[in-house]
Order: C-alpha cells, then structure tokens, then sequence
C-alpha cells in the first residue's frame, strides 16, 4: 500500500499546440509557482502539463505549418476520441487529487473548458484562473457550469487561504480574489492584491511537473523574472493582465534559481520569458554580474525578451559576458504610421539601431513581427516586408493579428463591426495569433489579405530557414551532445511515422 501523501490539486496547462501537431517547449511558471507555494506550505499539489510531450513533437516549427495549423484544434476540441483528452482523464483518474485547478488563456479557453468538464464527469471539483479570467472580469462567475470557484489576481496567498477555508463557505466569502456560485448567489471579493516583493515567493520546483521525462533538459528551464510590462501596445494583453506596473525578483533570487537547475538537472541553457527581461537596466547588468561571478563568462548559453528602447552597448556587453547568445525583439510592423497607431514606443529608426547594435555583438537577433492589424492597408504591409529584408535578422515568429479581450484593438475592432463580440468567445477555436483564418482588416479585402499573407509567411519561414556565414558560426558555438541526439532521435522518430502511415 502507497503510503504518499494524498494529492490536494492537480494543476493543469491545457493543450493546445498539441492538438494542432505540436508540443510547448517550455514549461507552466505560473501554475508551477502556484503548487511549489502550497506544497511549501505543508499541502500536496503537481503540475501537468498537457500541452508538452517531446514524443509528440512530430512537426518542425515554421511560420508557414503553425500559421495553417489551427483548424486542427478547432477539430479535436470536440473529439472526444482523440489521444489527448484520454490522457487528461486517465491522469486525472489516476492522481485522483481533491481538486482539479485549470488554467485558462484565451486561445485556450476552449480546451481549459473541456479539462474541466472531463474532471467534473470525475466528480472533482473544478478550480480556475489565468490570463482569461483577470482579463474578462467578473462577467465570468457562473458562465461555466463545470467550474466551481475562480480565482482573480496573483493567487499563491488566495488558494492558501481557499485550502484552509474549504468546505466552509462562510469562511470561503471572506476571501479577497476568489468567487464562486452556491444555491444561486454569487460571491465575489474583488482581485488579489498585487505582491510586491517576488522575492518571497518559492522559485518554481520543477520536480513537481508530472511526466517530467516528457521534457528536454533546456525546456525546463524557462524562467520568469518579473511580471508586468511598463509599455502600452494596443494588441498586447499585458496592460489588461497586470496594468503597466511591472514587479522584478532580485538578481540574487534568479541566481539562485539558475543554480538551482544547474545542481539538480544539469542544466546550462536556459530562457527568460519574461514580456521585456531589460527594462531596468541596473537590474540586467547586476544580474550579469552575480552570475559571471558565479559561474565564470559565458558558462551558461540563455536567451531573452528585450524592448528595442532599452539595449545599449553596455547593456549588450554584459548580457554576453553572462552567457547571453540571443536578443528576442518585438518589431511587429515596418510602416511608421502603423507602428505609431499601435502605441509601440517606437520608431523604424530605433529598430533598424538596435538590430545592427545586437549583430555587432554577434548575438542572434529574433524578431517578431505582425500581420493583420485591423488599419493596416496594402501598402503597409508591403512596407513590413521590405524592412524584414531590409534589417536581416536571424530568425522571424510571424504573428497574424489577433483581438485579445480586454485590449484597444480588441474595442476596436467590436467598435468597427470587425469582430462580434459574445461572453463565450467562440471564435477563439478558429483564430489565433499564428492562424491562417484570422482577418479583421477594414481597408484590405480577404483575397487581398491571403495573398499578402502568403508572401510574408515565405519571405520570413526562408529567412529563418536561411544559412548565413553568422548564423552558422552561431550554431556550432551552441552545438551540444544532447542537440545532436535529440535531432537524430527527431528525424528517426519522423521516419518510422512516415513508414507506420505508409503501411
């Protein structure tokens, strides 16, 4: 007889790329911090992610594949026979945790609601939250007939008083940031307060993610050093998700963390996911230092998210010395007018500075780009194409223009009869920011649009694909043992498909 402690939640990420051919390559910060939290305080919770599994990773990223993927998840939404979805039950079943907590974005609302019909056809009862929830509001308590409580804001204090609160629902009312329906009425106490300082909270434990064979040594380690974004763009669900305060940890505690996964899974590349990793530039540069001092000058290989306004040589400098080998930049369009229209805080000027100014370093330069944007005519899309060419970076995440609830885009577009809105958000199982169905273009027609949209998704799938002098230095530089195995094992794992398919 197992004499483990008995699961308290079972926190799940729901699929979505796998269900389009995909698998995530990252792992679920939030939801890992929310259970490295509760367990750290006496109760028993894991993370599964349904929406990573290396094995599952059958398809090779490109703008173009992923860009024309998302009819597949429309599709298996509502297949209840396909693999993943008897996965979730199984795991659910077998865990047999007293609570099930889903996390919910918008792009996947749809699957978050099918977990939580799955878990309450297992009698659990249902916990959710994420970016969705905080975005919608309070219009969402009692939309969802499998969901039993929700949770608004940061939540690491309110599921701690939730756990301790439960079944007692007098007690239950009394707690800020959760809501709930119960013989009819509702509760809701407002959001949690903000956490000031994220240094009090536990660094995610990876060892709570279930299937942990499932991920390759680098996708564990995603990091997140802050939260919130200071900047405004119009399409960008941040300023509705967290207002323009953004919160950093310390550079003491994101070293510890990295040591963290250095001791325990070997670990010497990593990524930072956060919305702009450099916006403090004293933060950046001390940070730097207390790793070099660590570890040595480019012990480590990482990566990170960066604003075009905030790189500057000293900044670039120690960002290297610390192991830094790539700069992700959001650009999103090369017309002036456009970029000025979607309150990006930039100029095409600054783009083309920053670019050169990382290439310098010899740093990968990824950027990530925009098509579809409702003011967007012809001409400016034309524009975005020419300086795609014209400031060559390494690699290009094309994205189709997407209204996120709580955005200005998103009331510009219900505004303009571009987009109908419904509480349900429906049509969130047929768009999506890489999608080939999304159009909310007023001065473009669709036919026009898909021919636009077919060249940019060649022009940027080829620059990415491209070998160039750098890029190659670049990858023998990053070549590890473990890279080439996994390619192998990848292209073998593609073969045998094939032939299985073919027999």
């Amino acid at each position: 007889m197992s004499h483990e402690k008995p699961l308290d939640i079972l926190f799940i990420n729901p699929p979505y790329e796998r269900l389009k051919g995909f698998s995530l390559g990252s792992i679920p910060n939030g939801l890992l911090g929310l259970a490295t939290h509760i367990s750290k305080s006496g109760y028993h919770a894991v993370v599964y992610d349904a929406d990573t599994n290396t094995e599952d990773g059958l398809l090779t990223y490109n703008n173009k594949n992923r860009a024309e993927s998302q009819g597949q998840y429309a599709k298996r939404i509502d297949d209840d026979t396909f693999y993943v979805w008897r996965e979730i039950s199984e795991t659910i079943s077998r865990l047999n945790p007293r609570f099930v907590g889903v996390s919910l974005m918008t792009p996947t609302l749809h699957s978050g609601l099918k977990i939580a019909s799955i878990a309450k056809s297992l009698d659990k009862t249902v916990l959710i939250g994420g970016p969705h929830v905080n975005i919608v509001g309070e219009k969402i308590i009692g939309l969802y007939r499998d969901v039993d409580f929700i949770f608004f804001g940061e939540s690491e204090y309110t599921i701690m008083y939730f756990l301790k609160a439960f079944p007692h629902y007098e007690k239950l009312k009394t707690i800020k940031g959760l809501a709930f329906k119960r013989n009819g009425d509702f509760t809701f106490n407002g959001y949690a307060e903000r956490i000031k300082d994220l240094d009090l909270l536990p660094f995610p434990d990876r060892g709570l993610l279930i299937y942990r064979e499932r991920y390759a040594k680098n996708t564990l380690a995603t990091i997140i050093a802050s939260r919130g974004c200071p900047f405004k763009c119009d399409f960008c669900a941040s300023v509705p998700i967290w207002g323009r305060k953004a919160v950093f940890r310390s550079p003491e505690h994101i070293v510890a963390e990295i040591k963290d996964l250095h001791d325990r899974y070997h670990i010497k590349e990593f990524k930072f996911f956060d919305d702009t990793f450099t916006i403090v530039k004293k933060n950046v540069i001390e940070f730097c230092r207390q790793l070099t001092a660590a570890y040595g000058e480019k012990y480590f290989s990482w990566l990170c998210l960066s604003h075009i306004t905030t790189l500057n040589d000293e900044v670039i400098y120690w960002l290297k010395k610390a192991g830094c080998r790539q700069i992700h930049l959001g650009v999103e369009t090369g017309s002036e007018k456009v970029v000025k229209l979607i309150h990006k805080g930039i100029k095409l000027s600054d783009v083309e500075k920053a670019v050169k100014l990382v290439k310098k370093h010899n740093l990968w330069v990824h950027t990530f780009f925009m098509i579809g944007i409702p003011y967007e005519t012809e001409q400016d899309m034309d524009d975005t194409i020419d300086f795609i060419k014209k400031i060559k970076p390494d690699s290009v995440n094309l994205c189709t223009f997407t209204p996120y609830p709580g955005t200005e885009l998103y009331s510009y577009c219900v505004e303009k009869g571009l987009l109908k809105h419904d509480d349900n958000y429906e049509i969130f199982k047929h768009i999506g920011h890489h999608s080939t169905e999304n159009f909310f273009l007023e001065n473009v027609s669709k036919e026009t649009y898909r021919i636009k949209l077919k060249e940019i998704l060649e022009v940027t799938t080829a620059m990415t694909n491209s070998v160039t002098s750098r890029k190659l230095i670049y990858r023998i530089n990053t070549l590890t043992l473990e890279k080439v195995v996994k390619k192998i094992e990848f292209i073998f794992r593609k073969i045998r498909i094939r032939f299985d398919r073919d027999l």
